[in-house]
């Protein structure tokens, strides 16, 4: 009976910690980019740990086993330890590194602006496989099914086997005006959805490929979309924020707002927020598209927020500060910020407890209760 209990400490003690904590896996979390967590560590934060990268951070931290994973413009992805910032190893790309990236069965996934997209051995850092693109890799990469979905500036959505790299299909998104493609995909029952600076927001069939939808805005798109109950938001340059029901394949919401977006728009409480070039947080209710929030911060907020369902957010500002946010739904307000040393446009991560972000300061942060 004791060998028996001893074995299964063992095992329990010998279980990646990723099987009990939380998880952020990729950028905005999931495959629909919910950036939603359950409950979010509540203000006043300490900073636990940070560490310095050789150049700025405007890559998202991602969470898994215990490890944070993120890239630097020094090109190189770190990987952390989540609980002290050690370094565990970094892996030198020939580009710089602004895709988040997203980690599944055990490998890493991202892309660089020297066009290949990367798959990484998680415990060590051994390269897998290696994809060339005809352009940069800004976007981050949805994984779904074995599957890796990621856009290039060559303007192609390109979907990967996940073990070996090896192409599947790849889809042009035809761009006669602009060029190359900002905005991450996400993926909902079999489809992919990805926008193209061109305006156009695309549906595709995730096995093959095929188009089954896509909608004309009026300007470029630098937002990634989100999905929530089955409808996308996603915001244009065009200033509106848009809604389309993925069933009937139809805009059914639309909101003007003050200025551009560069963050992605993320739903709580009934209410969908979206974050302005000018400061400006916007949130309008889901149902009947009434402004319920119009919050202005100091600078312009290109960090998209980590949102939780005890009403806990936190959201980066290029005026330095990460701030955490009491999303009531008819008042939003700031109970706690840190500042750092350089504009913070990278998306925060919640897991375990902990509170992860980087900042144009090239510095990688976690914050904590205890």
């Amino acid at each position: 009976m004791n060998m028996i209990y001893y074995l299964l400490l063992l095992v329990s003690y010998l279980l990646p910690a990723h099987v009990l904590a939380d998880e952020w896996p990729m950028f905005m979390k999931d495959q629909g980019h919910s950036s939603y967590v359950d409950k979010a560590p509540t203000p006043p934060l300490t900073l636990k740990w940070q560490y310095k990268t050789e150049g700025p951070v405007y890559s998202s931290p991602v969470v898994y086993g215990n490890k944070v994973f993120i890239g630097s413009y020094d090109s190189y992805l770190y990987v952390l330890d989540a609980r002290t910032g050690a370094l565990l190893w970094r892996f030198k790309t020939e580009g710089e590194i602004l895709s988040v990236p997203a980690v599944s069965d055990g490998l890493v996934f991202f892309g660089s602006k020297d066009g290949h997209v990367y798959a990484l051995d998680i415990n060590d850092g051994k390269l897998i496989w290696r994809h060339s693109t005809g352009g940069g890799v800004l976007t981050s990469p949805v994984i779904m099914d074995g599957m890796v979905y990621i856009a290039s500036n060559d303007l192609y959505l390109y979907a990967l086997d996940a073990k070996d790299g090896k192409r599947v299909w790849r889809s042009l998104l035809l761009d006669y005006k602009y060029s190359g493609i900002y905005s991450s995909p996400v993926y909902k029952d079999g489809i992919v959805y990805i926008a193209g600076k061109n305006g156009r927001i695309y549906a595709l069939d995730g096995k093959s490929g095929a188009r089954s939808w896509s909608f004309t805005t009026l300007s470029t798109i630098y937002t990634s979309p989100s999905i929530y109950e089955g409808i996308l938001y996603i915001a244009s340059n065009d200033r509106i924020l848009y809604g389309f029901d993925l069933n009937e394949k139809k805009e059914v919401f639309s909101k003007v707002l003050d200025d551009w977006a560069y963050s992605s728009p993320v739903v709580l409480n009934g209410v969908v927020f979206i974050a302005l070039k000018n400061g400006s947080l916007k949130g309008f209710d889901i149902k009947d598209g009434a402004e319920k929030i119009n919050y202005k911060f100091p600078d312009e907020v290109n960090s998209t927020m980590a949102v939780s369902g005890n009403s806990v957010a936190y959201v980066g500002c290029e005026d330095g500060y990460l701030y955490a946010m009491k999303m009531d739904k008819e008042k939003v307000g700031v109970i706690w910020k840190y500042k750092t040393g350089g504009g913070v446009r990278s998306s925060p991560a919640v897991a375990g407890n902990m509170v992860y972000v980087g900042s144009k300061d090239g510095y990688v942060y976690a914050f904590g209760n205890y």
